[in-house]
């Protein structure tokens, strides 16, 4: 069932549930997954024992402070994710867009490494795309990039080619398309190739700026990794479409923002990056027209849209 929620967005709830005896309150429907893409069956969860399928196609699961919440199923490219299914894939008790080694909703690896699971290489071993869409390759969001543009080297195999800048596979600026497909899927503090910054890296980069790591070095970049080098090697974010963490925003490895960022606090903060414009009264949290999430007493998302770095975003669909 595919639902048209805004100009050029789709999204799809996906019918991965067989409904048996009714068994929840409010109207929902107790229910288990005919592939193992919901794994909460085996014991008691509020209000209803096993998943409760709400009527527009969520279902709710536990949160780690022992309540519930909905989570609604989203499809990437027409295939559920890992990120997407509602499921605890990785066992330490946190679902989809409340576990932040999702990162986002086509991520289709839940596990500690910050892996993307599909996408983000072509087929030559040094090219790169969109990291957080499920594109394998530059078909689907015209993003191009070369691991040999960058004078870090953030993959072994690729040495650094100054002749390459301005070309194809190391333009200025991305295109429109890339703009429009990939920017709204990338984490604040990432490049849409995968390169991002973390709190720990305040100072480390070149002249004391913040420094950047490839989150999909072959070695194993996790969040308690970051300044080892060994497990996640340095890189230099292309400027065209880097989405970098303002002071006010939510951002990988840093789940919180200070109190003078909201609303009638007279703070200064605001955004940064491509996305989304910058603002001054110190509560702009997320981009004009996108919701915020992710922080206690913020409304979930809508159906359909996913919490991606403190903001609800939706994916678009070409």
């Amino acid at each position: 069932m595919v639902m048209q929620y805004k100009r050029n967005i789709t999204y799809t709830l996906a019918l991965s549930v067989t409904l048996v005896a009714s068994a929840c309150s409010g109207g929902e429907t107790n229910a288990r997954s005919q592939d193992g893409g919901v794994d909460f069956v085996d014991g008691a969860m509020p209000p209803c024992d096993g998943v409760c399928v709400i009527e527009d196609g969520g279902v709710v699961i536990p949160t780690g402070d022992g309540g519930t919440t909905v989570c609604h199923f989203i499809e990437c490219n027409g295939r559920v994710t890992a990120c997407g299914d509602c499921s605890d894939n990785d066992g330490d008790g946190l679902v989809d867009n409340n576990d932040p080694e999702c990162l986002g909703p086509c991520d289709n690896y839940e596990g500690e490494e910050l892996l993307s699971g599909v996408g983000g290489e072509t087929g030559e071993q040094c090219k790169a795309d969109c990291y957080f869409d499920f594109g394998n390759g530059a078909g689907n969001d015209d993003c191009h990039w070369s691991r040999s543009c960058d004078p870090l080297e953030p993959k072994v195999q690729c040495t650094y080619d100054e002749g390459l800048l301005g070309k194809k596979d190391c333009p200025d600026t991305q295109s429109q398309l890339c703009d429009d497909v990939c920017v709204p899927l990338t984490p604040n503090g990432c490049d849409c190739f995968g390169c991002c910054t973390f709190p720990e890296l305040d100072g480390m980069g070149p002249g004391g700026g913040d420094g950047y790591v490839y989150i999909g070095s072959e070695s194993g970049c996790t969040f308690d990794t970051v300044t080892d080098p060994a497990s996640c090697q340095a890189c230099t974010p292309a400027g065209s479409c880097l989405n970098a963490c303002g002071r006010c925003e939510i951002c990988l490895g840093k789940p919180t923002i200070p109190d003078d960022c909201f609303p009638g606090t007279g703070g200064t903060g605001g955004m940064s990056g491509s996305g989304g414009s910058g603002g001054s009264d110190g509560g702009t949290r997320c981009p004009a027209g996108k919701q915020v999430c992710g922080l206690p007493g913020d409304d979930p998302c809508s159906g359909g849209s996913f919490c991606l770095t403190g903001c609800c975003t939706e994916i678009i669909v070409q």
